[in-house]
């Protein structure tokens, strides 16, 4: 229960963080959607921040890579980025946007090779 109770405060205070901050936190993997992307885009949006993106699907529409840039609504670029190997096992990239202070950072995980 101790245990429990840690875990529900450390996510509490992580949101508040992120809210205090203004912060806007995205991740995308190989399972991210069209329609996904699309509703980050309008989240986004809500937020003063302008997502564009240019995905690579496949076949089968699993998402392969991805190129972004986030900029203000009055164009002042943010940041961009990518990630080319979205489809590999336990490949993602989140992203750390603030409209505010123009604040980018991105953190991209690929699978090591075996």
């Amino acid at each position: 229960m101790k245990h429990l109770i840690t875990a529900i405060l450390v996510c509490a205070s992580s949101i508040l963080f992120a809210q205090s901050t203004g912060n806007v936190d995205v991740t995308i993997n190989g399972q991210t959607t069209r329609e996904q992307l699309a509703q980050m885009r309008k989240d986004l949006q809500l937020q003063g921040i302008v997502f564009n993106y240019a995905p690579q699907f496949d076949n089968e529409r699993r998402l392969l890579s991805l190129r972004y840039k986030f900029s203000t609504n009055d164009n002042v670029l943010i940041g961009e980025g990518g990630h080319e190997a979205l489809q590999q096992a336990g490949a993602n990239v989140t992203i750390h946007v603030n409209p505010s202070t123009k604040f980018y950072s991105e953190e991209r995980n690929v699978a090591p090779h075996k």
